[in-house]
């Protein structure tokens, strides 16, 4: 998994896992991978960047999704 995120790190916020794809030079928009434990709401968010949070718009399956 290392390969897909930008960093080599996978974050973990609360129960959703998080593979950092791309971020701006100011850490002002984010986009990437999430494995979610449940199928998102309206009202999912993930933090994509110090200043942004994404929510899920394509479903890759079995529950991961990319966030932008």
């Amino acid at each position: 998994m290392k390969y897909l995120s930008m960093d080599g790190q996978v974050q973990q916020q609360g129960e959703v896992l998080y593979l950092p794809v791309f971020e701006d030079w100011r850490a002002e928009t984010g986009s990437g991978i999430a494995h979610l434990p449940a199928p998102p709401t309206s009202r999912t968010l993930v933090q994509t960047a110090s200043g942004d949070l994404g929510s899920p718009v394509r479903d890759l399956g079995d529950g991961w999704w990319w966030v932008g």
